[in-house]
């Protein structure tokens, strides 16, 4: 159990490195709140901008908050989105019987919006190693002027095994559910 639970911290750092998001202190995670559903351990916080804590970033319901072991909130500078400054990544990590994460994506406009994309959620308990996140134009692997929805699967050793693309979504435009093949490249 004790090398399960390493073998995830391990390997959720490996992703965010990979990925290129970098923590940050420029966001911040406060009121931490009962959603009244306190016999579920449910519970509600607010993300803000660290040095503007009347910018409301979202709001996130995190359940069973016994189990939530630790907040992550890290960005992606220059996305290369048109009007997009930077992605907000938000990771909740939760430890178990086994390890999972659910992941929160913002999008941050040049005006200072923020665009939600649909969480994220992954369990680290089974073989094969899959793992889901966002790809965005300017990472490895990204496609211009798209994000990609991908499920990577990863070697014993965290290394790109195979990448599957569960969506393609053309930023600006109205085609959201192409899927196209990536070939990854072992390193």
């Amino acid at each position: 159990m004790k090398n399960l639970i390493l073998f995830a911290f391990l390997f959720s750092i490996c992703i965010t490195n990979a990925q290129e998001f970098q923590l940050t202190d420029t966001y911040d995670i406060t009121n931490q709140r009962s959603s009244g559903q306190e016999e579920e351990d449910t519970w509600l916080v607010d993300v803000i901008e660290s040095n503007n804590p009347e910018s409301h970033v979202a709001t996130l319901s995190i359940s069973d908050f016994g189990l939530l072991d630790e907040i992550r909130i890290s960005v992606l500078s220059n996305p290369d989105l048109e009007d997009i400054n930077e992605i907000l990544k938000v990771t909740l990590e939760y430890n178990a019987c086994c390890s999972s994460t659910e992941e929160f994506y913002y999008l941050v406009s040049n005006d200072n919006d923020f665009i939600a994309l649909p969480s994220i959620k992954n369990e680290y308990a089974y073989e094969p190693i899959l793992d889901i996140h966002y790809i965005f134009p300017n990472q490895l692997f990204g496609k211009e002027g798209t994000i990609l929805r991908a499920a990577l699967e990863y070697t014993e050793t965290a290394t790109i095994k195979d990448i599957k693309v569960l969506r393609s979504i053309a930023w600006n435009d109205d085609d959201f559910d192409t899927e196209d093949a990536i070939t990854a490249i072992n390193y």
